[in-house]
């Protein structure tokens, strides 16, 4: 089963960043369901991994994450495959959430962390019009900041591939209470 981990937002926080999305005018809007803050992405697992890791998260002991949002960010390397708001605030709970993973068993590839809310999915190939616009996107709102928030559930996920975009599950919550 292909699975992540993630901090949902609340209801009218991901209904904001989703129509500030389709205000964009680039790539693809990820759907207002489909909007959280992944903390691992733990590709496909067999099922008793995945119950060995729910078993970790269930004595996961850590404090509801205080999270900044703010500027606008266009992420995958050279040929972007993301614009996403930045995330401050989610290092530690990060850190805290991929040794539960590891003691789990689950392997996860190195990756560097970027805290981040995923808003857009651009084309593999993007044309030179879906960079001209990715760039308006980028200068126009660079700076977007929304208010400070508290996330107090971390959540796994599941995660589904179709032609149409990915359909994600919440499969499991853990109340974070420090």
């Amino acid at each position: 089963m292909r699975c992540f981990l993630a901090l949902p937002l609340p209801d009218d926080l991901a209904a904001q960043l989703a129509g500030f999305a389709l205000r964009l005018k680039v790539g693809r809007p990820v759907p207002e369901e489909n909007i959280h803050l992944t903390l691992a992405f733990l590709g496909e697992q067999p099922i008793d991994a995945l119950e060995e890791l729910n078993t970790e998260l269930e004595m996961l002991h850590a404090p509801p994450a205080t999270v900044d949002l703010a500027g606008l960010t266009a992420l995958g390397g050279g040929v972007p495959s993301v614009l996403a708001v930045g995330a401050d605030g989610v290092d530690l709970l990060h850190k805290q959430a991929k040794q539960a993973v590891r003691r789990a068993g689950i392997t996860l590839p190195y990756r560097r962390f970027r805290g981040h809310v995923t808003l857009v999915r651009m084309p593999q190939t993007p044309t030179t019009d879906d960079l001209a616009s990715l760039g308006r996107a980028l200068e126009t709102h660079g700076a977007i900041r929304y208010p400070t928030v508290t996330l107090g559930t971390l959540s796994l996920y599941r995660s589904d591939l179709r032609a149409d975009g990915a359909r994600y599950e919440r499969l499991a919550d853990y109340p974070l209470r420090g």
